[in-house]
């Protein structure tokens, strides 16, 4: 629904930017700039999800790629997104590197997505930590 102005001011205000594959690609469509160079602006990093496959975690123009965590079934996807960047600002919030806030990220939605319905997930708190 925005236009690349927008988004680049939008980016412009951020510290981070969280996005899925899908977004991702629009963001870097809309806003004539490649992953890598947003990574290489003001930015502390760009995230993308990638789903079961993890992330993709872009800081000053490096990619490094943070494996995801198989899922015990896959029940619903509903909320996944929203678990990742809660688990994401968890780590954030505590000053944890960004490729361990998104690996917890990957760990906290394949707990979810084995749950149904976009807040029924729950998980012992020891997994925030480990």
């Amino acid at each position: 629904m925005f236009d690349g102005d927008d988004l680049k001011r939008f980016v412009l205000q951020a510290t981070w930017v969280a996005v899925n594959d899908y977004e991702g690609r629009m963001l870097c469509d809309r806003t004539g700039q490649t992953l890598e160079s947003l990574s290489r602006s003001h930015l502390k990093g760009v995230i993308v999800t990638l789903g079961a496959e993890g992330c993709d975690l872009w800081q000053q123009g490096v990619r490094t790629h943070v494996a995801g965590v198989a899922a015990s079934e896959i029940v619903d996807p509903t909320g996944c997104g929203d678990a990742f960047r809660g688990a994401l600002l968890f780590g954030l919030e505590r000053g944890w590197s960004l490729e361990r806030c998104v690996a917890l990220g990957n760990k906290i939605g394949a707990l979810k997505i084995a749950s149904r319905g976009g807040q029924n997930h729950t998980f012992d708190a020891a997994a925030l930590t480990a």
